[in-house]
């Protein structure tokens, strides 16, 4: 799961430069790059780990390395206030994940991160509710 982190956090960076220097050309000093860099690493972060995981179950790492995000209850889609609330909640433990054992992002707000193999489907759901 440290590894889809590390990679979701590359795809931020890299995607988040190439949308700052396209959409807002920001050359002119350290400021101008900044300004138009950290709000263009925020929003595809957040459409990736929030969009990315009402949509698809999963942020584009996740579902490179086989793994969705779901209700820890009872195996159903996120809510979207669960997935923004995650998000959030990621900035300020993702520093500490490491020195912390046992809780991390991919357990947070009633969420768990599974791997899609190993995924359990609820009792008493059918395959069409799904």
């Amino acid at each position: 799961m440290a590894l889809a982190a590390v990679t979701d956090a590359f795809v931020a960076l890299v995607m988040g430069f190439a949308l700052s220097q396209r959409a807002f050309h920001a050359f002119n000093g350290v400021a101008e790059f900044l300004g138009a860099f950290i709000p263009c690493v925020l929003a595809v972060s957040f459409a990736n780990h929030v969009l990315g995981t009402l949509l698809l179950r999963g942020s584009v790492a996740k579902l490179l390395f086989g793994m969705r995000v779901l209700r820890w209850k009872d195996g159903r889609r996120p809510r979207l206030w669960q997935t923004v609330a995650r998000w959030l909640f990621g900035f300020v433990v993702i520093g500490l994940q490491y020195l912390l054992e046992g809780a991390s992002v991919g357990q947070a707000f009633g969420l768990r991160t599974v791997r899609r193999r190993d995924q359990r489907h609820p009792v008493g759901q059918s395959a069409a509710n799904r």
